[in-house]
């Protein structure tokens, strides 16, 4: 427990400053290279790290997939040298720079999926094509949640003085959530929620959990934004809920890969807790979900 403490004592010490007051091509950066160490991780629990250059390639991919859409944006958004509504009206260079981080990333898409036809075939004899498939949709799951995190830093829907908050939404409410369904479950558990998955959680304790988190999101928005629109208040309640639900389901997801492929932690970055998959696995799904939310719903503009 003590060395559980220890290291998330450590870990918010040097997280939150970056998230705090670094530019947003850093904080992108500091993603994409947790998205990496995921997908080492994501070798090691397949059984597959052994296999260098493809794990070698699979994280340069990644991290290339991820970075192209986001650190261009990133960078000229925060008024380095090219202002944003610059790119936006149409300017012969930003619409260049666009053009280049959309072919990067949809050229490091096709060459992941051309790398692992390659070692299907070639490899056939050594390496199960299932445990491939795995690693191979890990992979994009693992970089799409870290693209969404990026996004999120520094997202077109929202200005940027509101854009960090969203990126502190993503990361918070999984904690908020377990952090609730564990007490709640500990006082009040009593049916078994997954017990094949997780032995420990109850169904108590994610619904404590699930309207806990709407709660906590209610009060800290109306203690930030004001009580004076219902409507506004209902939908952060509400949103906040849905996420707590994907939060649960992401960390059993992760749970249950674990389980298959006999493995405790997916690495060991963190000690204590595990490696970046067991501390992401729930705010990887809730990025993706927050990301669609900001987009296509009114919880963007609330925001």
């Amino acid at each position: 427990m003590l060395k559980r403490i220890l290291t998330a004592v450590v870990a918010l010490a040097v997280l939150v400053p970056v998230l705090l007051f670094a530019p947003y091509w850093a904080v992108q950066g500091v993603f994409a290279l947790l998205a990496a160490v995921a997908v080492y991780e994501i070798a090691g629990c397949v059984g597959l790290r052994r296999e260098w250059a493809l794990t070698a390639l699979t994280m340069l991919f990644c991290v290339g997939g991820i970075l192209a859409p986001n650190l261009y944006e990133g960078w000229l958004r925060s008024g380095s040298w090219m202002r944003a509504d610059e790119i936006m009206s149409g300017g012969d260079t930003g619409q260049f720079l666009l053009g280049l981080s959309k072919g990067v990333t949809m050229g490091c898409v096709a060459a992941l999926a051309l790398t692992y036809l390659v070692f299907a075939v070639v490899r056939h004899r050594k390496l199960p094509v299932d445990r491939l498939l795995t690693q191979l949709g890990m992979t994009a799951y693992v970089a799409l949640g870290f693209w969404a995190l990026c996004r999120l830093t520094c997202s077109e829907e929202t200005s940027p003085l509101y854009a960090r908050p969203l990126l502190w939404v993503a990361l918070c409410i999984p904690w908020v959530a377990d952090t609730l369904a564990y007490f709640t479950g500990y006082f009040l558990g009593k049916r078994k929620l997954c017990p094949e998955i997780s032995p420990k959680k109850t169904i108590e304790g994610a619904i404590g959990g699930v309207v806990g988190t709407g709660v906590v999101a209610l009060v800290v928005y109306g203690c930030v934004r004001g009580w004076d629109s219902l409507l506004s208040l209902l939908v952060v309640f509400c949103g906040a809920m849905l996420l707590a639900v994907v939060s649960i389901f992401g960390d059993l997801f992760a749970s249950l890969l674990k389980r298959h492929f006999g493995v405790k932690d997916y690495g060991f970055l963190f000690p204590g807790h595990g490696g970046v998959l067991d501390r992401f696995d729930s705010t990887i799904p809730v990025a993706l979900v927050l990301r669609a939310l900001v987009i296509w719903t009114p919880l963007g503009g609330l925001l």
